[in-house]
């Protein structure tokens, strides 16, 4: 094992370790993935290139959710996935034929790793969420086809892998985004992501011979998923001020309305925050206080309003008087006549 390959190894073991060491209190998830997309090679020196289409990734996955709403998740993901790249050059047995390109696909075990901030929508049903990370890859075999948009296809072959010329080890940068919908304990998502690869698939030319500088594979897939969530309870992450006092309007609402209606567990579990509101679940034997809570409230209002009405008049009354009799005549004809005196 080269001193390289051991590095990688150690780096994917150390982050796989981090990922796993996650407060209990954390929302755990397992679920199951594939998807479809292309693939492409950014050579240098630069060479004209295409992107095969077609190319599969399926696997399994964890993740999992912090109670904190603004840290988001964590995601690791174990895919056997194809990449690949098309590549415009004269095939040799056909030196005439300038219509000529070969296609290369790698089956390799990818295993991208994420941070995943989020965002609710619809009552906390649906979560919109974005993906940042890098990836570990492992090149396990390759093939290689030629064709020609003339004759069609040319040939096939498995393409050996070897060790002087090829790389079996890749890693990069991954990002993306996509939508997820809640239903009880099931999570389905879609999604779709951009590989972009640092390692490259051949060695350089100062290794081997006839090699490029730089060959990186890039790929680009749209996947969904189906996740189970590990938990009995229901999203940790408390919601916010405003959605978190709907949400107890609402639940207080149908208590109200339905004597027989329990709240949901998933809805009113939330834990205390200083930037969140939560319900406390009510019994049966407390839903009369609410509705007795809230006629006296509203019986008081009344009584205040109509003592503020009984008061109006009784304060207009002196100034009105006070009004009337500055304005007499009597009583300035009789200030005269006691001036006059």
């Amino acid at each position: 094992m080269t001193g390289k390959t051991a590095r990688h190894i150690s780096i994917t073991l150390l982050l796989l370790l981090l990922c796993g060491i996650q407060p209990v209190r954390a929302q755990h998830y397992v679920g199951v993935r594939g998807g479809f997309g292309g693939g492409t090679c950014a050579f240098f020196p630069k060479e004209e290139t295409g992107t095969v289409w077609g190319l599969y990734s399926g696997g399994v996955s964890w993740k999992y959710y912090s109670r904190e709403r603004y840290i988001g998740g964590i995601e690791v993901d174990a895919l056997l996935m194809q990449q690949g790249f098309r590549q415009y050059t004269t095939f040799d047995k056909l030196p005439t034929d300038t219509t000529t390109y070969m296609d290369r696909t790698v089956n390799s075990v990818m295993v991208p790793i994420f941070w995943q901030p989020h965002f609710y929508f619809f009552r906390r049903s649906v979560r919109v969420f974005i993906n940042l990370g890098v990836t570990f890859s492992y090149n396990i075999d390759s093939h290689y086809s030629w064709y020609s948009k003339i004759e069609g296809l040319l040939e096939s072959h498995d393409y050996p892998m070897k060790l002087t010329r090829d790389n079996r080890w890749g890693y990069g940068l991954c990002g993306g985004g996509g939508i997820g919908v809640s239903l009880k304990r099931f999570e389905l998502l879609v999604e779709g992501r951009y590989y972009f690869g640092y390692g490259d698939i051949l060695r350089n030319r100062n290794k081997y011979e006839g090699n490029p500088l730089r060959s990186p594979l890039n790929s680009i897939q749209v996947s969904a998923g189906l996740y189970y969530r590990l938990g009995k309870g229901g999203i940790l992450a408390p919601p916010s001020k405003r959605v978190a006092e709907k949400i107890r309007r609402r639940e207080l609402e149908r208590m109200v309305a339905d004597p027989n209606y329990v709240p949901a567990s998933d809805t009113l579990s939330q834990p205390a925050t200083p930037d969140a509101q939560t319900v406390t679940p009510e019994t049966p034997d407390t839903r009369s206080g609410v509705q007795t809570d809230r006629k006296t409230e509203r019986r008081d209002r009344k009584a205040r309003k109509q003592e503020n009405d009984n008061r109006q008049p009784e304060s207009a009354a002196p100034a009105q008087n006070m009004e009337n009799h500055g304005n007499d005549p009597t009583t300035e004809s009789s200030q005269t006549d006691t001036e006059g005196h």
